[in-house]
């Protein structure tokens, strides 16, 4: 990697910020599972025969997205922590890459002639 720009911010964006914006996105994804996991399990309780495989089936898939989910979440959760607390805002300072907000850069534009 030979640049120290990080080309994947948005304008106007931090590191930091993005960061946050991730955690918040696999937060409110892992809670709209746990909601759609209790769906499937209240349906459970009134099916039968192939339903019941099938919902299964549902179930198991929907565990292994939260399983994913969950550590994404939690990791995210502990680089937003660390990114604000203040003794870590203190040593990387705030001109750190972290903290600095992301400007695309200007096109160049040539001097006309007076």
């Amino acid at each position: 990697m030979n640049s120290k720009e990080p080309s994947f911010l948005a304008e106007n964006q931090s590191v930091t910020s993005l960061v946050v914006q991730l955690h918040n996105y696999f937060h409110n994804s892992y809670s709209r599972d746990k909601v759609v996991r209790s769906t499937l399990i209240s349906q459970m309780e009134a099916a039968e025969g192939e339903q019941v495989l099938e919902l299964q089936r549902q179930l198991r898939a929907i565990d292994e997205e939260l399983a994913l989910l969950g550590i994404l979440s939690d990791s995210l959760s502990i680089a937003d922590r660390l990114l604000h607390m203040r003794s870590v805002r203190r040593d990387l300072g705030p001109n750190s890459g972290a903290y600095k907000t992301h400007h695309d850069q200007p096109a160049q534009v040539q001097d006309k002639p007076a």
